[in-house]
């Protein structure tokens, strides 16, 4: 009998910027989605966030949770004005940044890389909820959507948004497929919600 596995958090600190610095971890034990002081012991680390002179925020994702991932960073375009508010987190290989960097689109815009060298997005409401992941057809079943989600994961947290990444209703055979894999039943309704473009 299988053990419903759920992801927690520990918070580390701050960025100079005030953004959350925190640590995310996976076990049976906890409940989903809250923050402890407790040392992790057998929980498996998901994701790390810490601070970083290159980049916003810098996300370690261990090797295990997408084995044979290309190297990616990411740009983050928050949409504070959007209704509802919304954010997108980008993917890219090529430029300065070391794996798992998050810089601005004014950090961005200044490197000349095109945006449709990207090679996936995610795009999620501010309470977590997942509207559309994509990644480019020729890196799919490579990590590319797990590590945009574990890093949209480490932006959502570090922004102190409410919440967590979640979704509902996946709308492709890819998307059903891929949400079946993510092994958490509390963060994914497979009946209900956003749109998931071939994503892996």
């Amino acid at each position: 009998m299988s053990m419903d596995m759920h992801i927690w958090y520990r918070e580390t600190g701050q960025t100079a910027s005030g953004l959350r610095l925190a640590e995310a971890w996976e076990d049976a034990e906890h409940p989903d989605g809250v923050y402890l002081d407790e040392v992790p012991g057998d929980a498996a680390l998901v994701w790390k966030s810490t601070e970083t002179d290159a980049a916003l925020l810098h996300v370690t994702i261990p090797e295990e949770r997408a084995p044979g991932v290309p190297h990616l960073w990411f740009t983050a375009a928050d949409e504070p004005h959007a209704a509802p508010r919304a954010c997108t987190l980008s993917a890219y290989t090529d430029g300065p940044f070391v794996s798992g960097s998050i810089v601005s689109p004014l950090a961005f815009a200044t490197l000349g890389i095109r945006g449709d060298d990207e090679l996936g997005t995610v795009r999620w409401l501010r309470d977590g909820l997942v509207v559309d992941l994509y990644v480019a057809p020729d890196l799919r079943r490579q990590g590319v959507a797990t590590c945009l989600l574990l890093a949209a994961g480490a932006w959502q947290q570090a922004n102190r948004w409410p919440g967590f990444i979640h979704a509902d209703r996946p709308r492709t055979r890819l998307g059903r497929a891929f949400l079946t894999r993510l092994r958490h039943p509390g963060r994914v309704a497979r009946d209900a919600g956003p749109r998931f473009d071939e994503e892996e």
